[in-house]
């Protein structure tokens, strides 16, 4: 019994003490993003849910340029004004889409004000409204190794063994990436073979900095060679005010089938300006 213990416990050791690697995901690409590229790569289009849920009912899509930066734009869909034909607002309920970093698109549908299991599509003509978007045009990675510190805008990044320290300053905060968009964290810590580490978040600590900002100690599960950061370093605002028709109802058979161009149809409006924000300036979420 004596043995099968020790063996046991030793096994269990043995476990402890290896390293721990992440899942396999997409690291972010991020570039810098031209005012032309951004008005361009930028439009609101009207459109239908293909989905077996909800089928037909009517969206309003937004296509952001097709990069990576664009999983950490901040968008903001004021509310909508839905008329008829005769000019006459028409009731509804705004549900707000996830961001796909398949096709660069965000969205919000257009629900019933009363949703019933069996309730038909909300009916209009024209949908009027502003979408607000504050997009990362300037976006990179940094890499981190032990010794080497790297100084960013309102924050430090330093390697120890199995740790990574982060001292920050004001809003500064780490990139998280949307939901479901398939992408790797926001900072990411690797060992000597390349291999991407697990954190141990059990071992995180927060405390006060020195100098009155945040000092984090992320830990990972052996020792880490380097860190990467994706850090933003600047930031534009456009608005794109929209008045577009309500896109063609799909085919009722075809629920749950993706149409060609993804439901999404008619004119596409762009923003007209695009206004560079001072660098530095934080993410405002």
């Amino acid at each position: 019994m004596r043995v099968v213990g020790v063996g046991l416990l030793v096994g269990i050791a043995l476990v402890s003490a290896a390293p721990g690697f992440a899942e396999d995901t997409r690291e972010p690409k991020l570039v810098s993003v031209t005012d032309v590229q951004l008005r361009e790569g930028t439009a609101a289009r009207a459109s239908r849910n293909y989905a077996w849920m909800g089928y037909n009912t009517p969206e309003i899509n937004l296509q952001l340029p097709a990069v990576d930066n664009s999983a950490y734009a901040e968008v903001t869909f004021a509310p909508a004004k839905l008329l008829d034909k005769a000019g006459k607002a028409v009731p509804y309920e705004v549900e707000q889409g996830l961001y796909s970093s398949e096709t660069h698109t965000t969205e919000v549908r257009f629900t019933p004000k009363v949703a019933k299991p069996d309730a038909p599509p909300v009916e209009f003509a024209h949908a009027v409204g502003t979408i607000k978007v504050r997009y990362p045009v300037t976006a990179r990675t940094v890499v981190i190794k032990p010794g080497a510190p790297a100084s960013l805008s309102n924050a430090k990044m330093s390697v120890a063994a199995s740790s990574i320290v982060v001292e920050s300053q004001g809003d500064w905060k780490i990139l998280e990436a949307p939901f479901g968009s398939g992408l790797d964290d926001g900072l990411r810590a690797f060992d000597a073979s390349g291999k991407r580490l697990e954190e141990d978040a059990s071992k995180q600590t927060m405390e006060s900095g020195p100098s009155g900002g945040m000092r984090a100690t992320r830990v990972f599960k052996g020792k880490v060679a380097q860190a990467r950061l994706d850090v933003i370093d600047e930031w534009a605002e456009m608005d794109i005010a929209y008045d577009l028709a309500a896109a063609p109802k799909l085919p009722a058979a075809d629920a749950g089938t993706k149409p060609a161009g993804g439901g999404v149809s008619g004119p596409g409006v762009h923003p007209t300006a695009v206004r560079r924000l001072p660098k530095g300036t934080p993410a405002s979420r």
